[in-house]
């Protein structure tokens, strides 16, 4: 008892001396630093390993650009080859991941839907954890049915003005789309480290040429000259990113790929 009573004693007059001379708050803040920190990694350390930007096949409207005039963006669909594009996108993509389990989401535009129900041919329905659509990742809004008359004047438009400010009449800009990227990207980082994704390998994102390169751009922190000078992605062209350290990057880097690379 006695002993007791000489500890309580002895640890009262610790922590008064701990508290008077403010050690008692720089251990607690380091100990709150440590747990945090801890805890970050542990977050990163659950996130996919990998994520997957994947532009839709061939599209009518990239053999007839007329089309605009007559059919609204979002109802365009494959042509024979797109459809050969995305099977052959799908094998490329199983020679990477194997077995590993994977989240999907996709533009809701009609030749986005086509391509991933082609490369999902590839896989088996157990890998598949979820097939989500998501509009913020549709195509970038150049207006509704195009006047072909009109349009060229707007391209020359869009040259002075800068493909990333340009807004297209009743449409988007660059800028738009980057916006939706942001919010887009937002979510998909919060649902990582709320554990939603904990059981996923792989996250795949089947979408567009531009949208890709925005998210891109968002993620890296890229400016809008260094997008400029960034590669624009052929149809069914897969873009990888690797998990290092729980942070991801592009082939091992973090700078815009080059026309030429």
């Amino acid at each position: 008892m006695i002993a007791l009573v000489i500890s309580l004693i002895f640890v009262g007059l610790i922590s008064f001396v701990l508290f008077y001379t403010g050690w008692l708050i720089r251990i607690t803040n380091d100990l709150i630093c440590l747990v945090f920190d801890y805890h970050k990694k542990v977050r990163r350390d659950r996130r996919p390993a990998r994520i997957f930007l994947i532009r839709h096949g061939e599209s009518q409207a990239n053999v007839d650009q007329t089309l605009c005039a007559r059919l609204a963006d979002s109802r365009v669909e494959l042509t024979e080859r797109g459809h050969q594009q995305a099977l052959a996108a799908g094998e490329k993509l199983h020679s990477i991941i194997g077995n590993e389990s994977m989240y999907v989401y996709m533009s809701p535009y009609q030749r986005s839907k086509q391509t991933w129900m082609n490369i999902r041919k590839a896989f088996s329905s157990s890998q598949i954890l979820t097939e989500r659509e998501d509009p913020r990742i549709r195509e970038q809004e150049f207006g509704n049915i195009a006047d072909l008359q009109k349009r060229p004047y707007e391209l020359e438009e869009q040259k002075s003005c800068g493909h990333f400010f340009y807004r297209f009449s009743c449409g988007e800009s660059g800028a738009d789309v980057y916006d939706r990227a942001s919010l887009f990207l937002d979510t998909l980082f919060r649902e990582m480290d709320s554990g939603h994704h904990y059981p996923t390998q792989n996250i795949v994102v089947v979408s567009h040429g531009l949208f890709m390169r925005l998210f891109l751009m968002r993620y890296f922190r890229w400016t809008s000259e260094e997008l400029d000078k960034s590669k624009q992605f052929a149809n069914c062209e897969i873009c990888q990113l690797t998990k290092v350290n729980g942070v991801y990057t592009l082939d091992g880097h973090t700078k815009p790929p080059t026309k030429s690379s």
